[in-house]
């Protein structure tokens, strides 16, 4: 599952800056502030971050120190030349060797976009990049450097300070004010043709997507096969799994329960289920019904905890996982995607309509009879023994080589004791009157109200930013596309990934389903498409789509380099054996004509990587989690 296939997490710097810093003394910011630099750029700077100047550059710090974000403004004649000195400012000497370079197409008024990836280890865990950005003779460059976990924490508040940072004049594209085109034949068939180009050259095996604008459904089509290597073709009643995109089914199930009384989103859980507990008992009581669904406790995500031992996970196991969890950052205090914090608040959820029944079949009961049922969603099921008896797409995966191949349905039972966070099952029929429901503010597509007004938009209210233009709602995400307000949520299993997005000023919403991991990019492309058809915009989807195919082929050469596989002999033989871990379980390294790494729900094929500093690392090259580093 996925934070977002659009939150630009380019990984990134974040910018600096301070009129207030005179000094390299640093300050620590009390509240988000709008922090300018001397051509008048600007950009909002985090609260509780630190601020200082060091050798003329500013420079950002988070607030435990281990994390470096610096900006930059330069006239050079280059971007090599701007971040060779931005570096030398922030770290005289630094000499890391650039790992990779890219150059995408320029969009949104800059001249030029360039971002270097630095040689970082495995043993390391460290990030090191720069971003350069120009306008006109103005180069804006950021850097960043710093431990890996400590980014993925605090990456909503790099993204916001980054994607923030812009240069006066700066002329955006904007849709603002635009109505949207009705979707006629002719437009209808121009998207079309760029979804199958795209499919195509993306390598997705199978998609099938549905438009809804003005209360009706305008568009519904699949694409490609359900399975690689069959003639099955995707229809609009194939089934596949929604990924994240289920937590906006699941708030909508919550908000129907608060209308019946049965809680209120400010009721504390352990008012509405005693045993819930998190390791710090003062933080306990604080955890309410709505901050479950907020992305905003400040509890990471900790998936490989159910990606790699489910076999004898349930509802109730994940929520006694909860006593063993201690939030990172304050309430509040920056975005944290938590899967199991979501499956605490739906089977919770359901647990005060259904009390005497296990968590599980409570949470199935609940959404069956609040949401399935009533919207019409006959097809939508969280049971994948009627999925097998129904038309449905296979999953896939990727190789380290990056080919999709097929994966057994079993491999994604993971996401099974965190259902209400992931693991509905739908078409895009059934999505379709779910969009319906949402662009009517809660009233189905017969006409009958299924959840009230006020708790369908309490959904929608911008909490915990994730980026300078999108914040979490429950279960929501909430932001505008280019001056449209746009409310959304992604989704991503072990091998499908879902777009589901609606703009409520336009009353158009889609659903767009794949059977691959990841093909975000593929769903990014047909998003920008349907909006320059709807809009008007910018073609800037085409070239978009030309340099992300060549840059994922690029960068499969670079995730292959320095892999041997198979692994030497003497080497894999001297890892092999069974290796115990509190959180993750039992593994087992294989050394067989075929070496392997056998997580016991699956088994991947492994090969030998080479580090920069001599060192060998275990990674895997198969599906599903090819990629994956062990040490």
């Amino acid at each position: 599952m996925r934070t977002h296939a659009r939150i630009l997490l380019i990984a990134l710097a974040a910018l600096v800056a301070s009129a207030r810093s005179a000094g390299a003394e640093p300050v620590r910011l009390a509240a988000d502030t709008t922090l300018t630099l001397p051509s008048g750029s600007s950009f909002p700077a985090p609260g509780g971050w630190f601020v200082s100047r060091p050798n003329g550059l500013l420079l950002l710090e988070d607030p435990e120190r281990q994390l470096k974000v610096a900006f930059r403004e330069s006239a050079d004649s280059s971007a090599s030349a701007a971040i060779r000195d931005a570096w030398q400012a922030l770290e005289p000497g630094f000499s890391r060797a650039i790992a990779r370079t890219v150059a995408p197409p320029v969009h949104d008024g800059w001249d030029e976009l360039v971002q270097d990836n630095y040689v970082t280890t495995a043993q390391e865990g460290r990030m090191c990049l720069a971003l350069a950005r120009r306008k006109g003779a103005t180069w804006l460059v950021n850097l960043v450097d710093g431990p890996v976990a400590t980014l993925e924490k605090r990456s909503a508040q790099v993204n916001t300070a980054v994607l923030g940072w812009k240069p006066p004049g700066l002329r955006q594209e904007s849709f603002a004010g635009r109505a949207a085109h009705e979707l006629d034949a002719g437009r209808l068939a121009t998207l079309e043709r760029f979804i199958e180009d795209a499919r195509v050259r993306t390598k997705v095996p199978g998609a099938a997507i549905a438009i809804v604008q003005n209360g009706r459904v305008v568009y519904e089509k699949g694409f490609g096969v359900r399975t690689l290597g069959t003639s099955d073709p995707v229809t609009p009643k194939t089934l596949f799994m929604i990924g994240s995109t289920s937590k906006s089914l699941t708030t909508l199930m919550m908000a129907r329960l608060v209308d019946e009384g049965r809680f209120d989103w400010d009721t504390p859980v352990v008012r509405v289920y005693p045993p819930f507990a998190l390791a710090d008992p003062v933080v306990t009581p604080r955890v309410t019904m709505a901050r479950t669904v907020c992305a905003c406790t400040g509890l990471p995500r900790q998936d490989m905890e159910f990606l790699f031992e489910y076999a004898h996970a349930t509802p109730e196991s994940c929520l006694a996982s909860m006593r063993r969890m201690t939030p990172t950052t304050g309430f509040g205090e920056t975005f944290q995607y938590s899967n199991t914090m979501v499956a605490t608040g739906g089977y919770v959820a359901a647990h005060a309509a259904y009390p005497a029944a296990p968590l599980g079949a409570a949470y199935d009961r609940a959404m069956q009879t609040r949401i399935f049922d009533p919207l019409g969603m006959n097809a939508t099921t969280l049971d994948t023994a009627i999925v097998k008896t129904r038309e449905h797409a296979t999953p896939h995966g990727r190789t380290l080589a990056g080919e999709f191949v097929p994966l057994p349905l079993e491999y994604e039972a993971g996401v099974v004791s965190v259902r209400p966070a992931g693991a509905v099952w739908s078409n895009v029929e059934d999505m379709s009157r779910y969009l319906m429901t949402e662009l009517a503010a809660g009233v189905g597509p017969d006409g009958t109200r299924i959840v009230s007004t006020a708790n369908v938009l309490r959904r929608r209210q911008p909490g915990v930013r994730i980026s300078d233009n999108m914040s979490y709602g429950l279960g929501l995400m909430v932001g505008d596309d280019h001056g449209i307000p746009m409310i959304e949520h992604g989704g991503n299993n072990l091998g499908f990934s879902c777009d589901m997005y609606f703009m409520p000023t336009q009353n158009v919403g889609v659903v767009l389903l794949t059977n691959g991991r990841s093909t975000n990019f593929f769903a990014s492309a047909v998003r920008r498409r349907l909006m320059e058809i709807l809009f008007d915009g910018r073609e800037d989807a085409a070239p978009s789509l030309a340099y992300g195919v060549q840059q994922e082929q690029e960068g499969v050469l670079k995730a292959l380099e320095g892999v041997s596989t198979p692994p030497g002999r003497a080497w894999i033989e001297g890892l092999a054996g069974r290796y115990a871990n509190a959180a993750l379980g039992i593994i087992e390294v294989r050394a067989a004509s075929t070496p392997v790494l056998d997580a016991g729900e699956w088994t991947s094929t492994v090969g030998e990587k080479k580090e920069p500093g001599g060192e060998h690392v275990l990674v895997l090259t198969g599906a599903p989690l090819a990629g994956l580093q062990l040490i």
